[in-house]
């Protein structure tokens, strides 16, 4: 394998996305919404960040911290999200408010602060983090590569990383011959980078993603991952280059783990449906819907909150995950009966 010809999907997928001049992310191309290639739950509607931001604020006052407080957004994109989310503490927090040092980066970026006590929130993050592929063959791992030319192939080769095949006895205690799975090593490096610079805090991730009961269950042969287009849903990388996304499924198995091994303490991993409703996203409607039910104006603003509600859809695929970093007893902090 020609090394200039030849690299691993890792490589080819971060170019695909993050090259700075032709990557998905890079060209400056409508991503989300109608115009774009999917939507997130934040385009669903503007309750999502307002709840959010009730929730990060009450996570944010558990710190018990004198001074500056971090609210650092990994994966920022348009900034919809992280604008909300200001707005909603700005009016509804604004003790927090006034005590947040509000950071956005994307990945590739500097500026994580030397020293964080705060919080760090993602939202579909993970999921867009470039991964390896490989296959179970006789029992062995190979690992697939990617080689350039017209058209584009696929080969198998040795692991081109040590770390992957503890990532995979980590992640998947049952491998089946033949099926394709994806390492997330960028992943776990980002969960060490910001263990290296936490004081305190909390890290809250919104991802797609399964434990291993769960992936299990699925018929998963090529593996998770996936390709949107236009709002359209596909499976092939080596189309529409730079101008589709790639994505593939957390796996929680391992972030969990990894979380565990650097001494935080993951709060159960639930749904973000759950997540919502535990912040009041039920109530919210059922108000909204007291308020307005006869308005005709106001019955796009009710479906997009009860789309954030149905079960099967968008907020029961994604999941949420709260961690407390360096917080005694889980840590010095305490978590009501609705709260997750």
């Amino acid at each position: 394998m020609s090394p200039d010809r030849t690299m691993t999907f890792a490589r080819f997928m971060e170019l695909c996305l993050y090259d700075p001049e032709a990557g998905y992310y890079r060209r400056g191309s409508k991503i989300f919404g109608p115009g774009g290639d999917y939507y997130t739950s934040p385009y669903t509607h503007p309750l999502f960040a307002q709840i959010l931001g009730d929730a990060l604020a009450w996570y944010l006052s558990c710190l018990d911290a004198d001074g500056p407080l971090d609210l650092i957004e990994l994966g920022a994109g348009e900034g919809i999200l992280g604008k909300g989310v200001l707005v909603r503490l700005e009016n509804r927090h604004p003790r927090i408010f006034a005590r947040v040092r509000y950071r956005s980066l994307e990945i590739g970026d500097d500026g994580l602060p030397e020293r964080i006590q705060g919080v760090v929130f993602s939202n579909e993050l993970f999921d867009a983090l470039p991964v390896h592929r490989v296959r179970v063959s006789q029992s062995e791992l190979k690992e697939i590569f990617v080689r350039l030319g017209e058209p584009i192939a696929e080969v198998e080769g040795e692991l081109s990383d040590p770390r992957i095949p503890e990532y995979m006895r980590l992640g998947f205690p049952r491998w089946r011959e033949g099926y394709v799975y994806e390492a997330n090593l960028r992943m776990v490096e980002i969960l060490e980078d910001l263990d290296r610079r936490f004081q305190r805090g909390f890290v809250l991730t919104l991802d797609y993603g399964f434990e291993a009961p769960e992936y299990e269950a699925m018929d998963r042969r090529d593996g998770t991952l996936l390709c949107y287009h236009r709002h359209r849903i596909h499976s092939n990388p080596y189309v529409n280059l730079g101008r589709q996304d790639l994505t593939s499924h957390v796996n929680f198995r391992v972030f969990r783990a990894t979380a565990g091994r650097l001494g935080w303490t993951n709060r159960p991993l639930r749904s973000q449906r759950q997540f919502l409703v535990k912040w009041g996203l039920e109530t919210r409607l059922l108000d909204e819907e007291r308020m307005g039910i006869l308005q005709a104006e106001r019955l796009e603003d009710r479906l997009g909150i009860k789309a954030l509600l149905t079960p099967g859809g968008i907020s029961d695929t994604l999941k949420v995950q709260v961690q407390a970093v360096r917080l005694p007893a889980a840590g010095g902090f305490r978590l009501g009966p609705s709260r997750i």
